[in-house]
């Protein structure tokens, strides 16, 4: 069985972050191991605090997992300060397995929660960021349009050239087209989406990519499988809270 190393906040009503990374990598088939990068309070109607974990508790617990267990795949999730970026690229840097970003600039649930610094000194050291497209605008901009297929594709150009990443800019502000820039060459995946707004579905898709590129498949066909993946979860979206729905891997 193959490993998947995670990094994420904790949500403590087991929406998103590390509960969202553990259900997903479970049901793909791979063993998670998972660095807890901070702790929140949160609950399906808001984020109302976000506290990043000690950075020498951080380090102790990635060196803890890397020295035991072989890291076939990496999803970094929220990152919530510059010291905790700094952190996790001085260590994934040494991982040789595919590394995927999701900033989590925005909980899902309302309120900003990511380092948008933070991501940015990761960038260099990944392998692909799946910004969605108000995500993505912090990274660099473009003129025109706003909401289009052509400010995506900017964007994702952008990010790429001046980073080095792949980029996926998932598709929930572009009808479910989610955006690909692979070594600078520009293609879209489309799939059906729910317009609603689904608690989890970022941490999810993420981590379906990164199980998915663990398995050896290309970028596209890692895209397509996670794209699927996240429908059938959010088909299955429960409502334990009073607001926003939690998706069901």
């Amino acid at each position: 069985m193959k490993t998947i190393l995670t990094f994420s906040g904790l949500d403590p009503s087991g929406g998103a972050g590390l509960h969202a990374d553990i259900k997903t990598a479970k049901a793909i088939g791979l063993y998670p191991a998972s660095i807890v990068t901070s702790l929140t309070v949160q609950n399906t109607c808001e984020a109302k605090t976000v506290v990043p974990v000690d950075t020498e508790i951080l380090k102790k617990q990635i060196e803890a997992v890397v020295d035991d267990i072989k890291i076939d795949c990496v999803k970094i999730g929220l990152i919530s300060s510059t010291e905790v970026a700094r952190v996790v690229a001085d260590e994934i840097v040494k991982l040789d397995a595919p590394k995927v970003l999701d900033p989590v600039i925005f909980a899902g649930a309302g309120g900003k929660i990511g380092s948008v610094e933070g991501y940015r000194m990761l960038l260099e050291f990944i392998n692909v960021v799946t910004p969605n497209l108000t995500e993505a605008r912090s990274f660099t901009s473009v003129n025109g349009a706003k909401n289009t297929f052509e400010e995506a594709k900017d964007i994702a150009l952008k990010i790429n050239e001046k980073y080095g990443c792949n980029v996926v800019i998932t598709g929930g502000e572009l009808g479910g087209r989610d955006v690909v820039c692979e070594k600078g060459l520009i293609y879209t995946v489309t799939a059906d989406f729910s317009p609603v707004n689904i608690h989890g579905t970022g941490c999810v898709y993420s981590t379906a990519l990164a199980c998915y590129l663990g398995l050896d498949n290309s970028l596209e066909n890692a895209v397509r499988k996670a794209r699927i993946f996240v429908l059938e979860s959010v088909k299955k979206a429960l409502r334990p809270g009073n607001c926003f729905p939690v998706v069901n891997p």
